[in-house]
């Protein structure tokens, strides 16, 4: 493969890295030529992104515009046969599966701009010492009132969270073509139309080929769809309150959720053989049902 930089020094949270992914199995080498490419560099501003992004119901207004719901009904119809066949093999609803489609990527128009390598490596960081304290001190700007365990304490989850998905990562690029270095995800490491995590492409993707084909392959993205939906208990006969708990371990935001069925059900009201409706008239419970 094409990477790896020996010029670049490697920086001293990454030996770290590599020292514990050695240790659990991966090779060296392997480890080293990727986190010294100057394309690894580390990204010091996601370990504050990652710890603030919040959702809410305005930054997913865009998606219920009469252009992205067009959008939206012309994709279903271009696809119907792929979408028919997913709905058979999952019973799956196709319009929320174009849905998730369109908020997640944009039918791949924005499948993310970051490099997964450095976005999973940084986060995995997050929970040492150094890039601690000055998480915390960017904090302090942001939230004085916020202390310094229950910031440890987030830093600490989501770094670990972070440490599995860059091992799952790096399971699936081992046996890859495509320059690892060359992914391109979101700021949280979800890749493709479908804006899979890794351990979410290695337990759900429908994969013909290879990564680089799935990335922007839209057979391949309606069926892994269906079938992490599916997977999770899904099928078209469900209350609106069950689809919301399995909506919500794509993406752990009630406007989300929310969007989503909304989203489909505008699709439905002129799809083709629409037998299914969907009620998005309940309202999510208060309380998540993931933590």
């Amino acid at each position: 493969m094409a990477y790896g930089d020996d010029a670049n020094e490697m920086l001293p949270y990454y030996q770290t890295l590599i020292h514990r992914l050695s240790q659990e199995g991966f090779d060296f080498e392997f480890l080293s030529k990727l986190l010294t490419d100057s394309r690894a560099g580390f990204l010091p501003e996601l370990t504050t992104i990652s710890l603030i992004s919040r959702e809410t119901p305005e930054s997913y207004a865009q998606f219920l515009s009469p252009e992205s719901i067009l959008l939206a009904k012309k994709f279903l119809l271009q696809n119907l046969k792929i979408l028919r066949q997913m709905e058979q093999q999952f019973n799956v609803d196709k319009e929320v599966i174009v849905a998730i489609l369109l908020v997640e990527s944009r039918f791949g128009e924005n499948i993310g701009k970051y490099r997964v390598i450095p976005t999973l490596a940084s986060m995995a960081l997050m929970g040492s010492t150094e890039i601690l304290q000055k998480t915390y001190l960017s904090f302090q700007e942001i939230n004085p009132e916020l202390s310094y365990e229950w910031i440890e304490g987030l830093a600490k989850r989501k770094a670990e969270w972070a440490y599995h998905e860059l091992k799952c990562f790096l399971k699936i690029v081992q046996s890859e073509k495509i320059d690892p270095l060359e992914i391109y995800g979101s700021y949280a490491g979800a890749m493709g139309m479908p804006q899979f995590i890794p351990s979410s492409y290695l337990t759900y993707a429908v994969s013909k080929n290879s990564l680089e084909r799935w990335l922007l392959s839209k057979e391949e993205a309606i069926f892994s769809i269906g079938n992490y939906l599916k997977s999770h208990g899904w099928n078209r006969n469900l209350s609106t309150k069950k689809k919301q708990q399995i909506l919500l371990y794509y993406n752990r935001s009630e406007p989300y959720v929310e969007t989503i069925l909304q989203v489909a059900q505008k699709i439905k009201s002129q799809s083709p053989n629409s037998k299914h409706q969907i009620n998005t008239n309940n309202q999510l419970p208060k309380s998540k049902v993931i933590k």
